[in-house]
Formats: structure tokens, C-alpha cells, sequence
């Protein structure tokens, strides 16, 4: 096992420092962007890719926060980290993470859950 920060971090906690960094430049993506504008329908409400529904950029926020939560999501097409293989290499990530904007679809929060709850169930089969 290589040691990472002075052996302070284990593997796992510098992949995890790294997909983070990572995530953070992919919210500057302008692809991702686009793919956000191009379901804008007019002013504060977008179109749903998946369940076709027009709906407000921004929900109330949860209980026991100020924040308003995003309603439109751009979420890629394929995930970056494929459910049934998982984790392959850097480089994979990265071309995974960074794809062009017909490499996403706008979804509302009720559909990029679902979605992303489905990825999560086949990567629990697949882990046992």
C-alpha cells in the first residue's frame, strides 16, 4: 500500500480527496452548463428530460436549512463510474466526468434520485 500525505490518508481517503477535487472543477464544465439552459422553458422553470414535467429550478429548502435545493439537474448519461464495473483508473474517471454536453440530460430532482438510487442498488449486487 503506497502511503499518501505522510501515511496520514489511506487509499481510500486520497480517491476520495481526488473525486472531489475532481467534482468541484466539473461544476465550472460549461457543457454541463448548456445542457441546464437548453431545458430552460422560461424564466425559473425547466423541462424534465426523462418524465417530460415543467417544474421550478429550485425547491423549498429541506427542514432545518436556509438553502433552497436545485430541482434541475444535469446528470450524465452514463455514469462517471459505471455501476456493474466500478472504479477503473484515473483516466477513465476523467473522460467519464468531462463529457461533452450530449453526454448529459436535465432531470428534476425526483428522477435524478430514482436514477441514482437504481445505479446504487446494482452496485451492491455487484460489490457482493
Amino acid at each position: 500500500m503506497k502511503t499518501r500525505n505522510n501515511g496520514e490518508w489511506t487509499d481510500a481517503r486520497f480517491h476520495s480527496f481526488i473525486v472531489s477535487g475532481l467534482r468541484a472543477l466539473h461544476m465550472k464544465w460549461s457543457p454541463k452548463t448548456r445542457c441546464i439552459n437548453k431545458a430552460r422553458v422560461r424564466r425559473g422553470v425547466y423541462k424534465c428530460e426523462h418524465c417530460k414535467q415543467e417544474g421550478a429550478a429550485t425547491l423549498p429548502p429541506k427542514k432545518g436549512n436556509k438553502k433552497r435545493v436545485k430541482n434541475i439537474l444535469a446528470d450524465h448519461i452514463n455514469p462517471c463510474v459505471c455501476p456493474t464495473t466500478g472504479f477503473v483508473d484515473w483516466n477513465t474517471f476523467i473522460d467519464r466526468l468531462f463529457v461533452e454536453e450530449d453526454g448529459y440530460q436535465a432531470l428534476c430532482s425526483a428522477c435524478h434520485d430514482k436514477k441514482t438510487a437504481e445505479e446504487r442498488e446494482i452496485r451492491k449486487r455487484n460489490k457482493k
